[in-house]
């Protein structure tokens, strides 16, 4: 075995059984029961890189979209999808932009005039289209009835009782996924852009890419430093697409088990969280479950609605999560 291979696996090996004792830990942990909230229940309904196809929408009180509009990203392809997402019945519909909606980068656009100029003539079937996608900027476009979030923040009012509101949601979104090809709203896989940035007191947290280790499909193609920074604001969902094979739901409760359990998997944490998970766990099983706080649990939602990378085609349907 040559030297350098030798070295790796050394390096390697204490973070592998560091990651294995700790997912023993974790599969005993008893959890502490979930908050119930007495307040307005809202339907969520979530969907995501819908690359020009508009699939059927169910019915809910607030329409979330993570980005990924178009194929292309040009002006006629975005304002198509503005009109489709505002003509739905959603009290709310809130969006961010994905890898391929280029008009919204524009940054992009002036860094990288070539790879535009492509996408420009690759989306237009005559030279007159490509003219006008051309001369058209974000500036113009018609949002209609949609809220677009851009490293940014809402608050959402839903139904109201004596004058008051029986309910509010705070939404943080961003188009942020590291790098890979050519894309728009991409950072270095190294660099940290995350640490941070959430507001403490959002309730979800909408991002195109995944949180690394959450329905981030085989590869673990997630970003490690966007799961540590849902480890610290700990939201009610987080959604997002990107990774189209990550469809689904998973949950995840970040007691202090959690917490040091994602930091170990993560690779942020050390040997001294497993002893934070162990001391847990064991105080899990002793401690009679009505004495224990009550947490509420982080829902992820992958809501990619197509398969494939260039023949897009509606696999998936929408995902619709109460909160």
């Amino acid at each position: 075995m040559p030297p350098d291979e030798s070295l790796n696996r050394k390096v390697r090996l204490p973070r592998h059984h560091l990651r294995t004792f700790a997912a023993g830990l974790h599969s005993r942990h008893s959890r502490p029961p979930s908050f119930s909230s007495s307040t307005k229940r809202i339907d969520v309904v979530c969907i995501s890189d819908t690359h020009g196809t508009q699939p059927s929408i169910p019915p809910g009180d607030l329409l979330l979209h993570a980005g990924d509009l178009t194929q292309w990203g040009t002006f006629a392809e975005i304002q198509a999808q503005l009109d489709w997402l505002s003509a739905q019945p959603h009290e709310y519909k809130v969006l961010i932009a994905g890898n391929h909606d280029l008009l919204l980068d524009v940054d992009f656009q002036l860094k990288h005039p070539l790879r535009w100029k492509q996408a420009l003539k690759a989306s237009s079937r005559a030279p007159e289209q490509e003219l006008i996608n051309e001369l058209k900027t974000a500036e113009g476009l018609d949002w209609g009835g949609v809220v677009y979030l851009q490293d940014s923040s809402t608050t959402l009012t839903f139904g109201q009782s004596d004058g008051k509101p029986e309910r509010t949601i705070t939404i943080y979104g961003s188009p942020l996924t590291p790098e890979h090809g050519l894309s728009a709203f991409q950072h270095p896989k190294n660099q940290d852009v995350w640490t941070s940035t959430v507001p403490a007191n959002t309730d979800i947290l909408l991002t195109h890419g995944p949180p690394w280790g959450h329905l981030d499909g085989i590869k673990k193609s997630g970003c490690v430093f966007l799961a540590r920074e849902v480890a610290r604001t700990r939201p009610l969902m987080v959604v997002y697409g990107h990774i189209h094979v990550g469809h689904g739901t998973e949950e995840m409760v970040y007691d202090t088990v959690g917490r040091a359990f994602e930091g170990i998997q993560g690779g942020w944490a050390g040997w001294g969280s497993l002893l934070k998970m162990a001391a847990g766990v064991a105080w899990g099983h002793l401690l009679p479950q009505r004495w224990r706080i009550q947490v509420h649990e982080t829902t992820f939602v992958n809501a990619a609605v197509v398969e494939g990378w260039e023949d897009y085609k509606v696999k998936n349907e929408a995902v619709v999560i109460t909160i």
